[in-house]
């Protein structure tokens, strides 16, 4: 890859402080920004799908893909991150208004700080799949959750969607019964049920079958062609 993502990536990695970076051409950022934080291994119809129903559902000026360099329950297989970047910045291609970026933190808390720190007065809706908003509620994580919670939801909310057999009604009743005080900050998005059971894992093992790999979009089954990534 050129462009010098392998060495960006490296050196926001190797930072003492919470950072992100942007990666690709676009305006400046502005107004609210819709981030979906996920690994991206690969860029799916389904992660495309998730992003635009929530700048429908929130308003948002703009969607952002969100890499992390570091992951608070996976090491990292598949693709490297450099290529993730790649295959992002090629679904940017074909799709402008989205904007792809990286941060060194791990826990969606943390990370929101890092993009606020990038890039002050632009307002971040999260937008998470039922199984990371379970991490982002799970105890394990915090020394004190809701006091370390509380910082994040005072400057975010979160869209909340619903993920293979985690249907609507079950991703609202969750958030009923495990949000607590943050319950009016965390708004359910739902999306159609295809994208919802589509998972990322599922396309690796169709082109690592020999497949063509359906359900991606078009610039990133070519990047993944040229570089010959899951075979």
């Amino acid at each position: 890859m050129s462009d010098g993502i392998a060495e960006r990536l490296e050196k926001l990695d190797s930072s003492a402080e919470a950072a992100a970076e942007r990666f690709g051409p676009g305006p400046p950022l502005a107004g609210t920004i819709a981030v979906l934080p996920s690994a991206f291994n690969p860029p799916t119809d389904a992660h495309r799908h998730l992003l635009e129903r929530a700048v429908a559902a929130s308003g948002a000026d703009a969607p952002m893909t969100l890499l992390t360099t570091r992951n608070v329950d996976k090491g990292l297989h598949g693709a490297s991150l450099e290529d993730r970047v790649g295959m992002l910045l090629a679904l940017a291609a074909e799709w402008p208004e989205l904007v792809v970026a990286a941060s060194n933190q791990a826990r969606i808390a943390d990370q929101a700080d890092a993009l606020r720190a990038a890039w002050s007065g632009v307002e971040f809706d999260f937008v998470l799949g039922f199984d990371t908003l379970e991490r982002l509620f799970a105890e394990r994580y915090y020394t004190d959750m809701e006091r370390e919670l509380a910082p994040f939801f005072e400057r975010h909310r979160v869209l909340a969607a619903n993920r293979g057999e985690a249907r609507p009604g079950h991703v609202e009743a969750w958030m009923a019964a495990h949000t607590g005080r943050f319950r009016e900050r965390v708004m359910l998005l739902e999306i159609d049920e295809f994208p919802a059971s589509l998972s990322s894992s599922q396309v690796r093992e169709a082109i690592g079958g020999g497949g063509a790999g359906a359900h991606i979009p078009v610039g990133v089954r070519q990047y993944i062609e040229e570089r010959g990534l899951y075979r």
